[in-house]
């Protein structure tokens, strides 16, 4: 059995198409629970106890709820049923799970059960997304967080992060942690600095971490600030975010070193989206002076009474933001104007 399709909608709020269908327990475990291994980053299996009830459950033959799977950049040529229950049967291999991991490792512990067998032909019912922007996608990820113990916002990141976007073709090198320990790469960027940067990126905001507040609650605070953003309305993608620094970056050594500062990340984007049109018209050469404007203005603050880093990535979050109005300040001006944001 494959899936069975019975309505096609569209989400008005990220602008994609929102499908639903049924299959059954044999098509899930032998077609979806392969999609588990595709995440490099995922949440782990929780505690086979809280699932305990769910997988009597299942043995005694209840309804699950929905699984949500998604595929970024699959388009519909119409809303032919037959047509597109084709397409989304043979492109299974290239979706992920969005919500219903913790679900399908249950339903794989109770049909390895011994002493109990359980009917392949059960329904399994299926919401399926098809999104055009991966910033999108990841906005339904976190409103679809209802299990018993959710993923945060920052792993969900990681997850569109390392999974969705392709690093490889990019010619400033980002490597995980786990290569990095393996066999470090002289220059590499660091993945993390990059999933930090795509939290700053969605939240619109530099306050992405804060040794202050509890992880959970700081977590929280990103998700409703991710969630308060017009997503549909956004003009800019993290993709074309990274290309750009990849472009400054791959063409010149200082602008890489500039940019390998998490802080100068972070900063940089969290305040792209209103400055994204005027840096792109700009060649390597003339934002690195631009940069090297920032940073002589920069000198003139006393680290001695300022927490650097903090400082840097405010004034940068707000000389990139500004930049249509204060990207050609001089040094005097520049320090005059940054000076006014500590």
């Amino acid at each position: 059995m494959a899936i069975k399709l019975f309505t096609i909608d569209n989400d008005e709020v990220i602008n994609s198409s929102f499908i639903t269908g049924r299959t059954n327990y044999d098509f899930a475990l032998k077609q979806f629970l392969p999609l588990i291994d595709r995440l490099e980053i995922q949440r782990q299996g929780q505690n086979p106890k809280f699932y305990a009830r769910l997988e009597n459950d299942i043995l005694k033959g209840c309804i699950m709820p929905p699984l949500t799977i998604a595929f970024v950049g699959l388009e519909i040529k119409n809303y032919d049923l037959t047509k597109v229950e084709e397409t989304i049967n043979a492109e299974i291999p290239n979706a992920f799970i969005l919500d219903g991991l913790q679900r399908m490792r249950t339903l794989q512990r109770a049909s390895n059960r011994k002493d109990y067998s359980i009917d392949m032909e059960r329904p399994v019912f299926v919401n399926i997304l098809l999104c055009d922007s991966m910033d999108k996608l990841l906005y339904r990820m976190i409103t679809l967080n209802n299990g018993q113990k959710p993923m945060t916002a920052r792993h969900q990141i990681e997850i569109i992060a390392s999974n969705v976007y392709d690093f490889s073709n990019s010619t400033a090198v980002i490597q995980t942690e786990k290569h990095k320990s393996k066999k470090p790469i002289p220059g590499a960027f660091k993945q993390a600095d990059f999933i930090k940067a795509y939290l700053a990126f969605l939240s619109k905001s530099i306050n992405i971490e804060n040794s202050k507040i509890i992880e959970a609650k700081m977590d929280e605070l990103i998700a409703d600030k991710i969630l308060d953003i017009n997503i549909k309305e956004q003009s800019v993608e993290y993709t074309q975010v990274i290309d750009l620094i990849d472009y400054f970056t791959s063409h010149n050594v200082q602008l890489k070193r500039w940019f390998q500062n998490v802080n100068n990340l972070i900063g940089f984007s969290a305040a792209i989206s209103n400055s994204f049109e005027s840096l792109r018209n700009l060649t390597y050469d003339q934002f690195l002076e631009h940069i090297q404007t920032y940073e002589q203005a920069f000198e003139y603050f006393d680290v001695s009474k300022i927490r650097v880093g903090d400082i840097r990535r405010k004034t940068v979050n707000y000389y990139i933001n500004h930049f249509k109005e204060v990207g050609d300040f001089d040094k005097t001006d520049l320090i005059d104007s940054l000076s006014q944001q500590i």
